[in-house]
Formats: structure tokens, C-alpha cells, sequence
């Protein structure tokens, strides 16, 4: 049975990276709520039927993704604790029972979701070098789908190549395979493994590289092979998590446009120098797909605009990230222009010309 009065004996804040913990150190269990508001980003915890120590100050100074935390008696019974984050996170809590050697403690973990998104856009800002992993779907093992003249894993791996060869050559790009030739990568070089395993294993070697894009390359199928065209697919921040691991979203205002703003940079010298924690950015990966999209419009049939979709490599917060169906191989006419190298290289060019149109416009709206 709860205690008639329970009390907040203290407060403790670890952070690392894209994660912050707040702990709520209590004498006993308590009913709480839980609810989220914007302008700014606070997640508000109340705390029924409790008091708090003299130990306890209103406001205190936060650390990692917490800006501060405050607290006061919203009511005589009600304790209310308002922690104010630098963004908008995804959150998760649970209350700890006591034991012999602990009290009760309410555990709140916050985890960065635009990390990916903050990353792509300070690189397209600040102009240095942006590392791009293009990764050729399939291959070895996995040949993907099968047109009359070519196997899928044989057409992405030439598209890449391609694309990756435009990338180097800009001043301000470079460019990682996942996959140089006819091999399905699996981790510590194994020559077999999963085909989720091997997913991961193309993000892994992208993370080492200190990408901040992932462009996927793929070729489509279809039981009716009049369909044809190319696709793109990308997902908002939000939806990159596993939906398994109890993880919410702090509520926010959806935006038409995928904004860019700085936490206060201003001289042209700072935003040289500028870094990823200095960026307000989310949703890039869906921004970069529409500007890629409007380029494949133009060197290819599209079948639909920009799509959203659970692949593996889409989900990495790490990094922004798009998949790119360039057409369907059991459609003839599609497959006629894909295996042009002609066209493989109108194809690389466009998806460029995708890239380098969001970096100028990502510069444009972070001028504003």
C-alpha cells in the first residue's frame, strides 16, 4: 500500500552521448502522470501524494539532452516536476520498487531522435567534407530480382560505382562503398551470414566511416510487369526506432517543411566551424529524397513520389538515409533503360545533382 506521504529525496542526471537518465529518488511508490508540451520541449511529470526535501532546490541546471528541471507544489498533493529538453526527444519511464538496500526511484531516459539529421545538415552547412556510403543492394549470394538481361545486384553495383566516382570528384564530398564488388558483406569478413545481419553490417561500415548519408541502390520487381517507374523511400526521424523498446515521442507540432536553424550561431566563422549540436534539424532523410526525386524526374519514368517504408538501412539514427528503386526490372521497357550505361550514368548524375541541391538549400535556410 502507497505510503500516505511519500517523499522526493533527490535528483541525479547521467549523461553520454545521445542519452540522458533522470532519476527520481523516492521513500515510496507513488501514482504518477506523465505528458509532454512544446515552445519550448518539456516533459511533465506529476507526482501524487508526496513532498519534497529541503534538498531539493525549484530549478536546477540539466546536463546532456536536459536543459533544466524545475519543480514546485502544483497542489497540496501533487508535486510536479518540469523537465525542459534542449529538443524534442523520445522518452521512456519506470518506477523501480524498493528494496533492502535502495529506495524507490522513477527512472526517466531521454534519447536523441535527430541526431542523423543534425549531422547531414551542419556537414551541408559548414562545407566540409560530407562523407556519402552508397551502397549497392544484394550481391554474392542474394542476386535480388532477376530482369531478362541482368541481375539486380550486377545492375546496382555499376549505378554505385558510378555515383560514388561523381562524389569523389566534388571538392567538397567523399564516398564509401559498402560493397565493391560481387559480395555480400557480413561482419569480420565472414563469408556467410543473415540477410538482416548483413543490412546492419552496410550501416556498420557506414557508421565507421563517419558517413552522415546513406544512399541504398536498388532495382524493383513486380508480379505485373506493366508496372513501371522509379521510387524513393525515407523515413521522419520519428519513426526510426523500435517501437518494442517502449519509446515515445514528445509531442510536437508537425511542420510542412523540414526546418534548419542554429542554437545561436550567427558570424560567418561560426558557421564554418559549425557542429552538428549547434543545428536544429529533423527529417532530412525525407527533405533529401524530395530533392533527389525531382532530379530522377527528370532522366527517368517515376512511378511515385517520395514513400515512407521500414527498411533496415532506413532506420539508423545515426545517419540520414533514402533507398532508391531506379526502376523494375520485369518491366521491359524499364529494364532496356537500366541496362544502358548511358542511362547508369544519368542516373548517378541525378541522384548527385539530389544531393548537392539540399546541401544549397540547407545553406539558403540557415541564412534566414
Amino acid at each position: 500500500m502507497v505510503a500516505a506521504q511519500a517523499v522526493l529525496k533527490d535528483m541525479r542526471i547521467n549523461a553520454e552521448k545521445d542519452r540522458t537518465r533522470l532519476v527520481l529518488d523516492l521513500s515510496n511508490e507513488v501514482r504518477y502522470k506523465i505528458f509532454t508540451l512544446n515552445n519550448p520541449n518539456r516533459l511533465v511529470v506529476d507526482l501524487f501524494t508526496i513532498r519534497k526535501t529541503n534538498k531539493i532546490k525549484s530549478s536546477t541546471k540539466g546536463k546532456g539532452l536536459i536543459d533544466t528541471i524545475r519543480v514546485a507544489k502544483n497542489t497540496p498533493t501533487k508535486l510536479r516536476v518540469v523537465i525542459e529538453t534542449k529538443q524534442i526527444v523520445l522518452y521512456k519511464v519506470n518506477m523501480l520498487k524498493s528494496s533492502q538496500k535502495r529506495d524507490s526511484r522513477l527512472v526517466i531516459d531521454l534519447k536523441g531522435m535527430y541526431e542523423g539529421s543534425q549531422k547531414v545538415a551542419a556537414s551541408a552547412i559548414n562545407n566540409s567534407k560530407m562523407i556519402i556510403a552508397v551502397d549497392p543492394g544484394h550481391g554474392g549470394k542474394d542476386p535480388g530480382t532477376t530482369g531478362k538481361n541482368i541481375k539486380e545486384k550486377d545492375l546496382v553495383l555499376k549505378i554505385s560505382k558510378r555515383l560514388a566516382n561523381l562524389i569523389n570528384a566534388e571538392q567538397d564530398m567523399t564516398a564509401i562503398l559498402t560493397r565493391t564488388d560481387d559480395s555480400f558483406p557480413c561482419p569480420r569478413n565472414n563469408r556467410s551470414c543473415g540477410q538482416k545481419i548483413s543490412l546492419n553490417e552496410r550501416l556498420d561500415i557506414a557508421k565507421k566511416a563517419g558517413a552522415v548519408l546513406f544512399i541504398s541502390i536498388h532495382a524493383n520487381s513486380f508480379r505485373d510487369r506493366r508496372i513501371r517507374g522509379a521510387e524513393i523511400y525515407a523515413l521522419p526521424d520519428s519513426a526510426k526506432f523500435n517501437k518494442d523498446e517502449n519509446w515515445k515521442v514528445m509531442h510536437h507540432n508537425k511542420q510542412s517543411k523540414s526546418r534548419i536553424n542554429s542554437t545561436g550561431v550567427t558570424s560567418k566563422k561560426q558557421i564554418k566551424n559549425i557542429t552538428a549540436s549547434e543545428v536544429i534539424a529533423f527529417d532530412q532523410s525525407l527533405q533529401i529524397s524530395d530533392n533527389i526525386m525531382q532530379e530522377l524526374r527528370k532522366v527517368l519514368r517515376v512511378r511515385k513520389s517520395s514513400r515512407q517504408a521500414a527498411f533496415i538501412v532506413l532506420g539508423s539514427h545515426d545517419m540520414a538515409s533514402v533507398l532508391i528503386e531506379t526502376s523494375y526490372l520485369t518491366n521491359p521497357e524499364d529494364e532496356k533503360i537500366l541496362i544502358n550505361p548511358i542511362n547508369q550514368q544519368k542516373i548517378a548524375e541525378a541522384i548527385l545533382k539530389g544531393v548537392k541541391k539540399y546541401t544549397r538549400e540547407s545553406r539558403r535556410q540557415f541564412a534566414k
